[in-house]
Formats: C-alpha cells, structure tokens, sequence
C-alpha cells in the first residue's frame, strides 16, 4: 500500500494523511542548492552553476539568506522562503493550518519577525506571508518562467525534523504537472525524485539557474516509509498570489477516486471486463458531490460529455471551472448498471479563508 504523507511537523511525520493515485485510500477527505538569486543592491553577483561542489557550497550560502523557518503559535512548523524584498514570503498552506492562526518567521538575516497571512492558495497548498518590514529589505528568490524538464536536478534548503537549513537534491521525475490528494481537496503539483523529511514543507524547490519552481507540499510512503518520491505546489500558484495578493477560489469536487486498474477484484468484478473510468473511493462529508447524488463506489465513465479514465483528465476538466459552475458527470452504479447523469455544483477549496475579489482568479 502506498499514500502520501504531508510534512510540516515531527508529530505529522508520522501522520499519513491523503491519498496519491495510482496508490489507496486511507482515511476520509472531510473533513503538499543550485540558485542564483535577485539579491539587493550591493549583493553578490550570482555564481553560474557547473556541477562543481565549490559552486553549490557557494550557493547553498546564497540561499540559505532568503530562507526562513515559519512558526505557528510558537510551535516550528515548516520551512519558507522570501520572494519579494519587501518581506513577501512563500511556505505551504498545511503549515499554517487554519486561519486565524499566529504565524512568526525566523530569518537569518533578521531574528524572529511577525507575519500575516496575506493570501493562501489550496489548490496549490501555498501561503504567502508577509514579515514585518526591515531596514534594506529582505534577500529573495526569483520565480522561474518555465519548470525544468524530466531528470533536471533541483534543490531545496530547509528544516528537517527541526535541523536547521539543510540543503536538499532532487531530480525532476515527471514532464508535466499532475494532481494529488491533500486534504482538504487535490493539489496541482510537480512530481520530483527526491525524499525529504519532516519539517521541509513549504520551502522553495528552485532549479539550476537558481529560480524558484515549486514548494514542497508532501512525499508518497509506502507502510509509513518515505520511498523517494516528494510533490511540490506549482510556481505558477505561486507567480499567482505575489501578482494579485489575493486567496484564490479554487474549485473543489468534494470526492477522490482512483482509475478501474488499480482495483482489486472485489470491484473490478462488479463491471463488465475492460470496463474504464474512474471508482469512486472517498466523499467529502456533505460536499459537493455528496450533495449532487454521487454515491462510493460509482464509476464516473464521462464528465461533460467527454470520457474519462484518469484522474487528471477529470481534474483539468473541473480547474477549468469556477465555483457554483456546474460539471455533469456520466456514471455507473457500483453493481456497473444503472447509467445515470449526476449534476454536481462545484464547491471551493478555500472555504473559511478571505474571499477573493470579484475578478479574483483561482485556477
């Protein structure tokens, strides 16, 4: 069996949280260094990376400045970086938890500062934060234009199991972005070979020319067990919250599911052979699709007319939309019969955070 576990605390370590296809369900969904940076004026000029060790020990000192440790309530809960120098700063959502929440950054430049919550993205498991100002400003990370492609190598400092700024390797491991499970709803995230610990959620990934690529979000476990695998929020959620500083609307189904393969024979006998689409394992409690009529266990075969069989295909479909919209799904009982249409009206992820602004954007 294997799941995905989300890092932000020692106790989450142990945690195993959501659900990663093609992989099971555990649990209900009820209820996430080679740099060259945008320094200051009168900073370093920035070092090109070539594989040599000299070059990323030279890095790693560059990075190292625009890190930060984010506490919640006193309690050291993952990692961030700066990406703007007037104290703008990027971690994950997880991290933060819960509005409402005190948030304080540990920098190395400037000590313990306070920090508010500016925008969150949860469809992208970010948090921008801002810190309280400082004379200068603050170091920071450039966000890049374009990922790097399958096997580009990309690095991470952060605060392991409560270890401070450690560096971190990684190596890019899918060509496009795809989605996971992370409670409250899926994550559009890029997948990296790479195993990171406890406590790295919410820092900044960045890619060889030194720019930020995604945010460390969570790893795939196998028995509790880290096996290499880690998923990091997308940087254009990110370029998303510094443009509009606004918490984003994005649009949730209320269910997870897994394709037909991936079943055992206890469901795949239920459909006639060679049967596709997509069982539904796990609704949201008086979400979205519950309240539309989608039961567990169906077998969503169609959505909007289009056929369906993996979850992104589904999940593109629905980021396409915003919520209150619509999506109609075709399905089949979970006895594979009874063909019937299922209306679902879109919920959104950030409920009980800032609403956005009415032109406010959330794909």
């Amino acid at each position: 069996m294997t799941n995905l576990q989300r890092l932000s605390s020692r106790e989450e370590c142990e945690r195993l949280i959501c659900y990663v296809p093609p992989r099971r369900l555990l649990g209900e969904v009820g209820l996430g260094l080679l740099v060259s940076l945008v320094w200051l004026a009168g900073g370093l000029p920035a070092a090109e990376p070539n594989g040599d060790p000299a070059v990323s020990g030279e890095l790693y000192v560059r990075v190292k400045q625009t890190a930060v440790e984010v506490l919640v309530d006193d309690h050291l809960k993952g990692s961030g970086n700066m990406i703007a120098a007037e104290g703008l700063a990027i971690t994950a959502a997880h991290v933060i938890g819960r509005p409402g929440a005190r948030v304080e950054l540990l920098s190395p430049l400037a000590g313990r500062r306070k920090a508010e919550v500016v925008a969150v993205d949860l469809g992208h498991d970010l948090a921008l934060l801002r810190a309280e100002s400082r004379e200068g400003g603050y170091p920071f990370l450039p966000l890049a234009n374009a990922l790097p492609p399958a096997g580009g190598e990309v690095y991470l400092v952060g605060t392991p199991i409560f270890r401070h700024a450690v560096m971190f390797r990684g190596i890019v491991a899918c060509e496009t972005p795809t989605f996971e499970h992370l409670n409250p709803g899926y994550v559009a995230v890029l997948t990296l070979a790479a195993t990171v610990p406890s406590g790295t959620s919410g820092g900044a990934w960045v890619d060889r020319q030194g720019a930020l690529i995604g945010v460390q979000s969570g790893v795939m476990s196998n028995n509790g067990i880290p096996v290499g695998v880690s998923f990091a929020g997308l940087v254009s959620g990110v370029q998303r919250l510094l443009e509009t500083q606004q918490t984003a609307s994005t649009p949730n189904l209320g269910t997870a599911v897994e394709e037909t393969w991936q079943q055992g024979r206890d469901i795949l006998d239920r459909f006639p052979p060679q049967t596709e689409g997509l069982i539904v394992k796990v609704l949201q409690a008086d979400g979205p699709a519950a309240r539309g009529g989608l039961k567990q266990f169906d077998l969503i075969i169609e959505v909007d007319g289009q056929a369906v069989r993996l979850p992104d295909e589904l999940l593109r479909r629905v980021r396409q939309k915003k919520p209150g919209e619509s999506v109609s799904l075709t399905v089949l009982g979970p006895d594979g019969t009874g063909k019937r249409q299922v209306v679902v009206t879109l919920g959104r992820l950030e409920t009980g955070w800032p609403e956005p602004a009415a032109d406010g954007k959330g794909q």
